[in-house]
């Protein structure tokens, strides 16, 4: 019959309703275990939402309060080493409510299903004595009262099991029309019946239209659903009109339903750009090789890094629920990986610092031993290996380096001074020598006016007859030393003294035939290349550190200073090359 097909048809249209509360703003997490205590007890799918809410952001707030503590750590408020994030003594009152909440509604839903059962049992009961009515005409009057009687007492009837709804309604509309056809009741009668019910039924259709144009799509989606209940609980129209008025509300049914699609699809693809999102910076994340990460400089790089994708994760929203909680944890395990590294290393960093600062105080120790002494010469031996060894030792905190150095030196400087003014005999052969440097520096500064025609073993052999000559008068050292440098500082910067353009031209050579042998030839020759290439740069910032120390009012580390520029800038030319022979590996 057409009213039984327009059960079937309202069922068909019927989705399950979202559930949704008022999102109320919450400051803290005492303030949401307070209204969790407030309603735990109470079942509604609303209280559930709202404690499933509430829930959502007790963890979001726990979670600032942990970002929190991190910053802290970053902007340098707290130790590194010492960091512990807090134990959350408010959760396992959390979970006591929560557990609280989940047996109430077990209760609740034994009971609820309980009453359904004998709701079902009461309809079903009731649809029986409508079988009899329909199936024995009798006196019209009569039975008319009785069966309007068990309508009102079907209807009236609480709720059952959703599976069974739809049958109880088919035979429930069934019925009528049988009622209403077989009987053949007072045409008046039936007519008032028919029309009452298209007047509602043309309101339910005008509402269900204005639905359509409604700006909160899931509240509209939720009222069409009361509309439906109310279709189904009214009796028959007229079969004239009994398609047409049907035809009407389920095509209004239809905008509101496939906006509230919509409205869903929207959410499902905006969860998937999010989940894209935090994938992307979870391997971005994971291509830090941290044990690459060898100084602070570094790590202070990386960790504006990774600050940047705590950011750019902040500002995404919320992925789908299977992966989101799975995605957090993939990059809370990234995060605690870096910044438990980053603890280690400057932790190791202080131990290695410390240890530094006793080698050097040994020296100073052992220096100032030997101040007094008058064994000039195993002395000097003594004093020029304390000073090697001193260069070796790796940084120290610089609130102690001066100090350090300074006691060093000037326990170095108290004996060489004492030692010149006891060797006077020797000022005669040291000032021979400082003519014969002198004249060294004379001819180097000559090279230069003509430095097209230089060649590069000229300055060699001037540089090792300055090496053979032996000491000049101690005051006057560092002045010629100074001089001396500058010259043949010009030359390294101006010709190639070690030959680099042409081991650059050979490489470049070597490179054409290795290209030939495949990629993976290259890729192999370029790691090696770029091994090494860290390996001087590490060198250079050990250097660098260490000249740090040293500076140009030193009498007796003047020479090792000067050592240690030289050395500095041999290795900022090997680095160069390193770097032009990776270039062309590159190209």
């Amino acid at each position: 019959m057409a009213e039984e097909k327009e059960t079937m048809q309202q069922e068909e249209m019927e989705l399950p309703v979202e559930n949704t509360t008022e999102k109320k703003i919450y400051t803290n997490r005492q303030e949401i275990l307070d209204r969790l205590a407030e309603i735990v007890n109470t079942t509604t799918d609303e209280v559930r939402d709202e404690i499933n809410y509430l829930k959502l952001v007790y963890y979001k707030l726990r979670q600032q309060e942990v970002d929190a503590e991190m910053k802290k750590l970053l902007e340098g408020e707290s130790d590194v080493a010492d960091f512990e994030s807090k134990p959350d003594d408010l959760e396992p009152r959390l979970k006591e409510l929560l557990n609280i909440q989940k047996e109430a509604r077990a209760a609740m839903v034994e009971a609820r299903n309980q009453e359904m059962a004998g709701n079902l049992e009461k309809k079903r009961e009731i649809l029986k004595q409508m079988i009899a009515i329909a199936q024995d005409a009798g006196e019209v009057g009569q039975q008319y009262n009785a069966f309007i009687e068990l309508q009102k007492q079907f209807k009236e009837v609480g709720a059952v099991d959703p599976k069974e709804v739809n049958d109880l309604w088919k035979q429930y509309n069934t019925l009528n029309e049988q009622f209403y056809d077989a009987l053949k009741i007072n045409k008046e009668l039936r007519d008032y019946d028919f029309k009452k019910n298209l007047e509602r039924k043309t309101e339910l259709c005008e509402e269900a239209e204005k639905l359509g144009e409604a700006a909160d799509v899931v509240q509209a989606f939720r009222r069409l659903q009361d509309l439906h209940e109310e279709w189904k609980g009214l009796g028959p129209v007229s079969p004239a009109v009994r398609e047409e008025i049907w035809a009407r509300f389920k095509a209004a049914s239809t905008v509101v339903n496939k906006r509230h699609q919509d409205h869903f699809e929207k959410i499902k693809e905006q969860e998937a750009a999010n989940e894209a999102g935090k994938i992307a910076i979870c391997e971005k994340f994971e291509a830090i090789d941290i044990n690459a990460i060898q100084t602070a400089k570094e790590w202070e790089e990386q960790t504006k890094i990774v600050l940047g994708f705590q950011e750019e994760w902040r500002k995404l929203g919320f992925a789908n629920k299977k992966v989101n909680a799975q995605l957090f944890d993939r990059f809370r395990a990234l995060c605690d990986a870096f910044f438990g590294a980053k603890a280690n290393f400057f932790k190791g960093q202080r131990e290695e610092q410390n240890a530094n600062i006793e080698k050097k105080t040994a020296l100073c120790e052992k220096a100032e031993a030997l101040k007094e002494s008058t064994e000039w010469r195993k002395t000097t031996d003594i004093l020029v290996n304390l000073q090697k060894e001193w260069k070796n030792i790796g940084p120290v905190p610089h609130k102690v380096s001066s100090a350090l150095w300074e006691r060093f030196r000037g326990a170095c400087d108290a004996f060489f001074e004492a030692k010149e003014k006891a060797q006077g005999g020797e000022k005669a052969e040291e000032k021979a020598n400082l003519e014969l440097k002198q004249a060294i520096v004379e001819k180097l500064k000559a090279l230069k006016e003509n430095l097209q025609s230089v060649e590069p073993q000229q300055v060699r052999d001037l540089m090792a007859e300055w090496n053979q000559v032996g000491h000049v008068p101690f005051k006057e050292k560092d002045k010629l030393y100074a001089a001396y440098k500058e010259v043949v500082d010009f030359f390294f910067e101006n010709i190639d003294m070690k030959g680099q353009k042409a081991r650059l031209n050979n490489f470049r050579e070597r490179v054409k035939n290795i290209a030939t042998e495949g990629k993976a030839v290259v890729q192999s020759e370029r790691q090696k290349l770029q091994r090494q290439l860290e390996r001087l740069q590490n060198d250079l910032k050990t250097y660098e550190n260490n000249l740090g120390f040293l500076n140009a009012k030193s009498k007796s580390g003047n020479g090792m200073l000067a050592l240690m520029e030289r050395k500095k800038e041999d290795l900022k030319k090997e680095i160069e090359e390193l770097k032009a022979k990776i270039d062309m590996l590159d190209e």
